[in-house]
């Protein structure tokens, strides 16, 4: 699977990113129609693994609400990362272990850019 390159921060920003795990539409229910990952199962743990030069903040696996989209508590990791050098991009690896014994892996690369 290819990374997900998400939206640029400036090296001065402390700025969230989600990985979401369930459906796009915030439901996970297993269904025919349910086209996320969890399939039903929820977020038992997620770590994150950041490259030098990036630094995690926090991160989570609250209930959140992206774009209009609210999604249930352990469908969603998010991690709050500072820094980075401007022209620099970041692979940053979210890994999931799911109420179902699973583990899945996910890796974002965001971009540090100036503003």
């Amino acid at each position: 699977m290819s990374n997900v390159i998400v939206p640029p921060k400036d090296p001065n920003e402390i700025k969230p990113y989600h990985v979401v795990w369930c459906d796009k539409d915030g439901t996970n229910d297993g269904s025919a129609n349910d086209d996320g990952e969890l399939q039903s199962a929820t977020i038992s743990t997620s770590t994150w693994t950041v490259p030098t030069g990036l630094t995690e903040q926090s991160s989570n696996k609250n209930a959140v609400t992206i774009k209009g989209v609210s999604y249930l508590i352990n469908t969603v990791a998010t991690i709050w990362v500072s820094g980075g050098t401007a022209g620099n991009d970041y692979d940053v690896l979210n890994r999931v272990v799911l109420s179902d014994g699973r583990t899945l892996d996910k890796t974002i690369t965001i971009p540090v850019r100036d503003k």
